[in-house]
C-alpha cells in the first residue's frame, strides 16, 4: 500500500477543511489562504548568468532572487512572489466563567517553490498556538502558548531590525515559546519566554559534552499610549543563552546575549499595526493584496516613528587567547505615511551595523568569535521613498519607489606578497555584505569581496510599477527596475595571465517583469 507523501496529506486536509467552512456558512478563505504568482522577465538585461550576485539568468518564466531588491518589502519577510498556500485548521470558543475566550490553530504554511526542489521545509509549521484571553472592565489579559514555533514573538516593530525570533539560537532544533500580556486602552505589558535544545561543549570530563542541552530565553516589554491615535511609546528588552562556545580556548564559555529596543510613535488615522510576520495568522482574507476599499477620496491621515535596538552578545576575543568580550549591535528605522485620498507617500530608513546584522550568527569573520579591533567596519544605511496613486475608475495604481544603500562592509590590512610580507607590500581589502534581507531562507548574509585599496560604494536603485485590478484579489503587474550598484566585482586575470585578481563590474543592471497574482 502506498504512503501518502506530505504534499497530497496536505491537499486532502485542505479539502477537508473548505467543506466544513462551507458546512458552517464560512468561506474556504477563513481557513485557508492561497496566493497564486505567475511571473515572467529578466532582472537584468544587461548581464548573463555568473557576471553578477545573484546571477542572472535569460529572461524566462519563475522567480529569481534578482527581483528583490535592496528598498523591496522593508518591514515584511515576504517578497510577495512567493507561491504558498497557509492551512488554518482553528477553534475558538466562550470559556466557563465570564469574559474568558479560548482559542487553538494549527498553522502550516506549504511553499510550492519548495516541493519543487524537494526542499524538506516544503510543509512546515508556521506559528500553531494555544491562546486564553479574560476580558475585564480594565483591560484584557491574554495567554499565549507556541507549541512548535514561536518565531512570531519577536522584539522590535520595523520587521528588517527586528530580533529575537527563532534563529537568535544558533540550532536548528525547534523553538517553542510562551507570552503572558495585559492590555488596556492607555497602556500594556507583556513577559515571555523560549526554549530549544543544542549540542552542549565543553570540556571532555564533562558527562554533558556533545549531548543536547536546554537552553532558555526570557523577553519582556511595555507600550504607553493608545493603539491606533496620538504618541505612543514602545519599550521590549530580552536575555538568551546561545549555549555554549565550542571554540578551543574558551570551549565550554557561555554565550548569553541580551539587548533592548525602544519606539516612539506618532498616530493620526493611520496606525502601526503587526506585520504579517508577527500575527498569530498571517493574512487577513477580508483584505486582499490589492485592496483599496473604504479609501475616502478627502482621506487626509498619517503616522511617523523613530525606533532603535542595542544587542549584545559574549563571544571569544580574538586579542586575548582564552579570554571572552561582549560584541555589540546597532540598529535603528525611521519612518513616516501620509494617505492623501487615493495618494500615499512613504519613507523609510535604516540602521544596521555587522554587530546586529550577525547577531544570529554569532561572529562576522570567525563563528563564536568577536570582530578583532583592527577591522573597520561601515554599517548599512538604506534609505527608500515610496509613492503610488490609485485610479478606482480604471482599478489602475501606478507607483514609484527610488532608493539608496550603503551596504555594511568590513576593512583591514591583509599581505600582498605572502604571510611575512614587509609594510610596503601589504594592501587594504575591503569585504562587502551586500544582503539587505538579513532574514532569508539560508539566514545567510552574502560577501563579496572589493578588489584591493578600494572603499564599499552607494547604491542606487528606482522601479517603476503598475498594478491592475480585475478583481478582489487578483491583480496583474508591469515593473521596470534599474539599479546602479559600483560594488560589483568579478574575478579575471591579471595583464600577465598568471594570477586571478578582482575587478569591478558595469555597475547599471536594467530589469523588468510582468507578475500576474490571485490571493484568496
Amino acid at each position: 500500500m502506498k504512503r501518502p507523501n506530505l504534499v497530497s496529506l496536505f491537499v486532502s486536509t485542505a479539502s477537508a477543511a473548505a467543506l466544513c467552512a462551507n458546512a458552517s456558512s464560512a468561506t474556504a478563505s477563513d481557513f485557508v489562504d492561497t496566493r497564486v504568482v505567475f511571473i515572467a522577465g529578466d532582472d537584468d538585461f544587461m548581464h548573463f548568468a555568473g557576471e553578477t550576485l545573484p546571477t542572472s539568468q535569460n529572461a524566462d518564466v519563475g522567480d529569481r532572487p534578482g527581483y528583490t531588491e535592496f528598498f523591496d518589502e522593508l518591514d515584511n519577510s515576504e517578497s510577495g512572489r512567493e507561491s504558498r498556500t497557509t492551512l488554518v485548521l482553528h477553534k475558538k470558543a466562550d470559556g466557563y466563567w465570564p469574559g474568558v475566550t479560548t482559542e487553538a490553530a494549527v498553522v502550516l504554511e506549504l511553499n510550492h517553490a519548495r516541493v519543487l526542489s524537494s526542499d524538506p521545509r516544503a510543509l512546515q509549521d508556521d506559528g500553531s498556538y494555544l491562546r486564553v484571553e479574560a476580558q475585564r472592565t480594565t483591560g484584557k489579559f491574554g495567554v499565549v502558548l507556541m507549541p512548535f514555533r514561536s518565531d512570531r514573538l519577536r522584539l522590535g516593530h520595523t520587521w528588517d531590525i527586528t530580533w529575537g525570533g527563532d534563529r537568535a539560537f544558533p540550532s536548528t532544533q525547534p523553538v517553542p515559546g510562551f507570552k503572558l500580556s495585559w492590555d488596556s486602552a492607555l497602556w500594556g505589558v507583556y513577559a515571555g519566554g523560549k526554549t530549544t535544545r543544542m549540542p552542549y561543549a565543553t570540556g571532555d570530563d564533562d558527562p554533558r559534552n556533545g549531548q543536547l542541552e536546554a537552553f532558555w530565553a526570557g523577553f519582556g516589554g511595555a507600550r504607553l499610549g493608545r493603539e491606533s491615535s496620538g504618541l505612543r511609546l514602545d519599550l521590549g528588552g530580552g536575555y538568551f543563552d546561545k549555549g555554549t562556545n565550542p571554540n578551543g580556548a574558551v570551549r565550554g564559555e557561555a554565550v548569553t546575549s541580551g539587548g533592548a529596543s525602544a519606539r516612539v510613535a506618532y498616530i493620526d488615522g493611520l496606525p502601526y499595526t503587526e506585520t504579517n510576520d508577527t500575527r498569530l495568522y498571517t493574512a487577513d482574507p477580508t483584505r486582499p493584496w490589492t485592496s483599496w476599499e473604504g479609501v475616502k477620496a478627502d482621506a487626509r491621515d498619517w503616522r511617523a516613528a523613530v525606533e532603535a535596538t542595542w544587542v549584545g552578545q559574549v563571544l571569544e576575543d580574538p586579542e586575548r587567547v582564552g579570554g571572552t568580550t561582549v560584541e555589540a549591535g546597532l540598529a535603528g528605522a525611521a519612518s513616516g505615511d501620509v494617505r492623501l485620498g487615493f495618494t500615499q507617500l512613504g519613507a523609510v530608513g535604516l540602521y544596521r551595523d555587522l554587530g546586529f546584522i550577525y547577531f544570529n550568527g554569532p561572529g562576522v569573520v570567525r563563528r563564536y568569535q568577536a570582530m578583532p579591533d583592527d577591522l573597520e567596519t561601515t554599517p548599512e544605511v538604506t534609505a527608500a521613498f515610496t509613492a503610488r496613486h490609485h485610479l478606482p475608475a480604471l482599478h489602475l495604481t501606478p507607483s514609484l519607489q527610488v532608493g539608496v544603500t550603503q551596504p555594511a562592509a568590513a576593512s583591514n590590512l591583509v599581505p600582498s606578497a605572502g604571510i611575512h610580507a614587509p609594510g610596503a607590500l601589504t594592501g587594504r581589502r575591503t569585504v562587502v555584505y551586500r544582503r539587505a534581507d538579513i532574514f532569508d531562507d539560508n539566514g545567510l548574509v552574502a560577501p563579496m569581496i572589493l578588489p584591493a585599496g578600494t572603499d564599499v560604494l552607494p547604491t542606487f536603485g528606482v522601479r517603476l510599477a503598475t498594478d491592475l485590478e480585475l478583481a478582489p484579489g487578483f491583480a496583474v503587474t508591469a515593473q521596470l527596475t534599474a539599479t546602479h550598484d559600483r560594488n560589483q566585482t568579478q574575478l579575471a586575470q591579471d595583464l600577465l595571465q598568471v594570477n586571478d585578481v578582482r575587478t569591478f563590474t558595469d555597475p547599471l543592471s536594467l530589469g523588468a517583469a510582468l507578475m500576474a497574482r490571485a490571493e484568496f
